[in-house]
């Protein structure tokens, strides 16, 4: 089934994130080494133990693992109430593109007139900033796959190329659901 045509595909994305956190909880209460080492920092910084472990805190390493503040910030993000001007946190960004020629911009309105200027580069939003990136570099470096849109009343995709524009639709979600399944480890 295509992401596209799925129902409320906003929060595609934004389970997955949770479905992670009841994961991780569950492997750090079998005592799972990478899991436990995953919550070691959130566990010191609240000074509490391993056994008073929560869905919440799991949450909480989830969301900053995604380079969010906090769930709440990745709720809002991830559920599409997000708005220009907003801190849409770091998802769409890694290590492995910082090796790309990112061109970088504080406004929304100079990374589309740039984004405009080339068919094959793509658009992506970095807490209150903008990047724009050679979309084949960028998805192959994080091996990710391309993802296609539908234009209104055609049958032929395009090539997604401005997820700022694109925020909130099915696509959207699917590239976020693609990044968050990239950057968070198997539990």
């Amino acid at each position: 089934m295509k992401l596209a045509n799925m129902k409320d595909s906003s929060a595609i994305a934004l389970n997955e994130t949770k479905i992670r956190a009841k994961k991780l909880l569950k492997a750090c209460q079998q005592d799972e080494p990478s899991a436990k080492q995953r919550v070691a920092t959130l566990i010191a910084k609240l000074g509490i133990l391993h056994s008073d472990l929560q869905l919440k805190h799991c949450q909480q390493v989830i969301a900053r693992e995604l380079g969010f503040i906090d769930f709440y910030h990745c709720q809002r993000v991830l559920s599409g109430q997000a708005i220009l001007g907003d801190d849409w946190g770091n998802l769409f960004h890694t290590k492995q593109c910082e090796t790309l020629l990112n061109h970088w911009f504080t406004g929304y309105l100079a990374a589309r007139d740039f984004n405009t200027q080339a068919e094959s580069t793509l658009l992506l939003p970095y807490k209150k900033q903008f990047f724009v990136v050679e979309r084949q570099d960028y998805c192959n470096a994080l091996n990710l796959s391309i993802i296609s849109q539908q234009v209104d009343n055609a049958s032929e995709p395009t090539i997604l190329r401005d997820l700022v524009s694109s925020y909130a639709n099915a696509d959207w979600s699917a590239f976020a659901l693609a990044m968050i399944q990239h950057k968070l480890p198997k539990v």
